[in-house]
């Protein structure tokens, strides 16, 4: 009778775990929480919902429904939210495939954001590696308006786009949990920096040297995320251009981006320019002597490049004295692109966006003796210089370029 009972409860035991299973039907999946500032210390969270039929191979049932659904709700905080999301929304919303967050400037700049952003992540669905993005404008708005046409579906759009930003470097790579980390430590945090509102724009000869919303850009998307949010403590207090950004994290001893193109001068026609594809060769060194008041600091920068092209059809290729000229020239213009983003994290943000912190940190015996150091406070009277070691590896794939004739050699 006893073995009768135990081969009875083996089922119970079996399905006593399923009890609190949603089938994929009753579920809402949200892909995009957009954050604006409401009225009374309040915040208006936006919730693009995924539709799971479009781009699916059930897409034939769902021809004519919308990628995704917008709904928007006025609440203290992002959980609240949610709650007031499941007395209006068919399905339960569910935050386990969010990939990003969109933060309106105003609110990332006021002293709200911190305490929004912090209680967000005790939600057990709300992932730290959400990508943390802030919007010129209210991020309603720039989720409304962003419709790539080359991706339906919007979680895919955003997913790709991290590939690209730490391809080029234009944007940092910044997350949910790299933000609730550097409020604790002494660094600064770079977000990127977006808007789907295009100012009348400029044309640089550099094409980097833009802020999102300048980028000479007229048809598409009218999206555009170039630089990065800079915050100090959790509050956003500037900007940086996508130039700024790429030398930011360069600087970086173990940064994402190890490689970018970009342009310069040409030293022998300053009316021409050279395209260069620069890469990390190796990590920066960042040698520092914090005896001394205000402290020295050196970086040494190691650089490859590769000559991609260059206007003005010297013969860099086939004369070494004209090499040599055009790697000092490419020398002297990083490190005083370089030195200007320092310079500029020292007199106007008064901080250190380079992670340089956590190389100071080790020269203390104990974190008092740190902490006593002040390290935010002497970083702003700092001695930096800094030293490029740059090598020309080649000039691309042609042997030597066109000389000035139009005769094709080698």
């Amino acid at each position: 009778m006893r073995r009768l009972k135990a081969l009875l409860l083996v089922p119970l035991l079996l399905t006593s775990g399923c009890w609190d299973q949603l089938e994929l039907e009753e579920q809402a999946f949200v892909v995009v929480i957009g954050l604006d500032k409401g009225p009374d210390n309040t915040v208006e969270v936006t919730f693009q919902i995924a539709n799971p039929q479009v781009g699916s191979s059930d897409i034939v049932t769902a021809e004519r429904e919308p990628p995704s659904d917008l709904v928007r709700f006025t609440a203290s905080d992002i959980l609240s939210a949610k709650e007031l999301a499941n007395s209006v929304v068919t399905r339960t919303i569910n935050f386990a495939h969010l990939k990003t967050m969109v933060v309106h400037e105003e609110l990332a700049r006021s002293a709200l954001f911190p305490h929004i952003a912090g209680a967000a992540i005790r939600d057990p669905e709300m992932r730290r590696e959400v990508a943390m993005i802030v919007s010129r404008e209210k991020a309603y708005d720039f989720i409304q308006k962003n419709r790539p046409q080359l991706e339906t579906r919007p979680h895919k759009y955003f997913e790709l786009m991290q590939q690209r930003w730490q391809e080029t470097g234009y944007v940092p790579y910044s997350t949910l949990n790299q933000y609730l980390q550097q409020q604790v430590i002494d660094s600064m945090f770079l977000a990127i920096y977006a808007t789907a509102q295009s100012k009348a724009f400029r044309v640089s000869r550099g094409e980097d040297d833009y802020l999102a919303g300048q980028v000479p850009k007229e048809s598409g998307d009218p999206v555009q995320m170039m630089g990065a949010a800079v915050f100090e403590n959790g509050r956003m207090i500037g900007t940086l251009t996508g130039k700024q950004v790429r030398w930011s994290q360069m600087l970086r001893r173990k940064g994402n981006v190890k490689s970018f193109i970009t342009s310069f001068s040409d030293p022998l026609d300053k009316n021409a320019m050279v395209t260069v594809r620069l890469f990390k060769n190796g990590e920066a060194k960042i040698d520092m002597n914090l005896r001394e008041d205000p402290p020295d600091i050196h970086v040494t920068l190691p650089l490859r490049a590769q000559i991609l092209s260059f206007a003005s059809l010297q013969e860099y290729a086939t004369d070494f004295g004209k090499q040599k000229l055009l790697e000092r020239h490419l020398k002297g213009e990083i490190e005083k692109e370089v030195l200007d983003v320092i310079r500029l994290s020292q007199r106007k943000f008064g901080g250190d966006p380079f992670e340089w912190e956590l190389i100071a940190r080790k020269k203390f015996m104990t974190v008092k003796a740190y902490q006593n150091y002040n390290w935010p406070k002497r970083f702003k009277r700092a001695n930096v210089d800094v030293t490029v070691t740059l090598r020309i590896e080649n000039f691309g794939k042609q042997r030597t370029p066109y000389i000035k004739t139009g005769r094709e050699t080698g």
